[in-house]
């Protein structure tokens, strides 16, 4: 079965994909369920993938009868490994140089010890007569189900060098707003810890000992002095109780941060507070557009791409909404049914993306507002660095002032008290 329109039907991605070799893996055989009928992806409700759990829905590579994968730790391989790898490698196959070949010669020459092993063993598998899609199944740990999934596509597509040209893009673009966002945000976070470290200092070390010198003299002390005078005798006094409270509540918010309601009230502040939201939902919205809009155009069907983006956001909110589109698709209504009402994807993006579905042109438009809400979510962050810096200088400089004059304001009265006397 051909590909109409440059997309594969189901019954397309069964035959082409997952038909071609009985002896692959166990994680392909797995990945088959999470393949719709052509009714549920014409918008019929398919009561075997209605009936499937979180668990049957996701590739499970822990059943892979594998290597030398197994020995390669989850996060070993750093994104901008898998980056540079997958742009080496779309060149060389857009050069004509067959996926067995570029692999062999990307493994020997990969300086990164867990890179080089999972290549090596991606490389492996394809001289052994398996598809690259099938190979890279077995390593879903280090590369993604998105990732596999696409590659998947584009081979039975025919568009394997363009598909990797895509991910190519899309992995370099997230490194460099990545990058960007860590380079703009350092000099606020030097500035925070810089001034905050001033201020302990003058707190527990420096203002002591004017207090020994101030208990001396008969003086009122401002209210200012006597409420950082006692803060810094408790904290001195007691650190024994307060450094393991400070210790453990940290630990404590770390370990709830990971926890899924942890991850949906971050999710929930960081979208709805002020001036912060617009560059998060920007940032999102981008992201799971150009995912959505890469897979749809490299052939995986609807219900596949939504499933597949949901696991590869990050966002607790924006996976509650592709797990609603995937629901409605399920059922036999349309993605409207589910972005109209939600308030993370802005009208503009959400009417586009409605008008698409309707016209059948939902791929392209979602890459396309997926680059433009990308580069938009790197502008409002240096519009939001550069209103930050201010705000912060301004805010830590009138913390150390009122330090500072907790200290002098004594000072100067003992100063005048001191003339006085003479």
């Amino acid at each position: 079965m051909e590909p109409v329109g440059g997309r594969l039907s189901s019954a397309g991605w069964h035959e082409k994909v997952f038909a071609r070799s009985t002896n692959v893996m166990p994680a392909i055989t797995t990945f088959n369920k999470l393949l719709p009928s052509d009714a549920a992806h014409a918008g019929v409700a398919d009561p075997t993938l209605a009936a499937m759990t979180e668990e049957e829905l996701t590739w499970n590579s822990r059943q892979v009868s594998g290597h030398s994968s197994k020995e390669v730790r989850r996060g070993s391989v750093r994104p901008q490994d898998i980056a540079e790898f997958t742009s080496q490698l779309a060149i060389m196959t857009r050069s004509g140089i067959d996926v067995a070949s570029a692999l062999g010669s990307l493994a020997s020459q990969c300086q990164r010890p867990a890179l080089a092993q999972v290549l090596r063993r991606t490389h492996e598998l394809v001289l052994a007569g398996s598809t690259l899609s099938e190979a890279l199944a077995e390593q879903t740990h280090v590369f993604g189900h998105s990732f596999v999934a696409t590659v998947a596509a584009g081979e039975a597509s025919g568009k394997m060098a363009e598909v990797l040209r895509q991910l190519a893009q899309i992995r370099q673009t997230e490194m460099r707003s990545s990058r960007a966002m860590r380079s703009m945000m350092t000099y606020p976070i030097l500035l925070m810890t810089v001034s905050s470290s001033v201020v302990v200092a003058l707190v527990l070390f420096v203002l002591p000992r004017f207090a020994e010198v101030f208990s001396q003299y008969e003086l009122v002390l401002p209210a200012i002095t006597q409420m950082l005078i006692s803060l810094a005798d408790e904290l001195r006094g007691r650190w024994w109780l307060w450094a393991p409270m400070l210790v453990s509540m940290i630990a404590g918010l770390a370990v709830w941060r990971k926890t899924d309601h942890g991850r949906r009230c971050l999710d929930v502040l960081w979208m709805h507070t002020p001036i912060i939201d617009r560059v998060c939902r920007t940032h999102a919205v981008g992201r799971t557009c150009q995912l959505l809009g890469l897979m749809l155009e490299s052939g995986v069907p609807l219900l596949d791409s939504l499933r597949l983006t949901r696991q590869a956001v990050s966002s607790s909110l924006y996976k509650s909404l592709l797990a609603e589109s995937e629901e409605a698709v399920i059922n036999g209504r349309s993605l409207a049914s589910a972005w109209q009402s939600t308030e993370i994807i802005p009208q503009s993006a959400r009417e586009m993306m409605i008008t698409a579905e309707a016209t059948g042109n939902l791929g392209e438009v979602s890459r396309l507002l997926g680059e433009f809400y990308d580069e938009e979510a790197q502008t409002r962050m240096r519009q939001l660095v550069g209103l930050l810096e201010p705000i912060i200088t301004v805010g830590m400089g009138v913390i150390v002032a009122c330090v500072v004059l907790a200290v002098m304001l004594p000072v100067f009265d003992l100063s005048t008290l001191s003339q006085g006397g003479h």
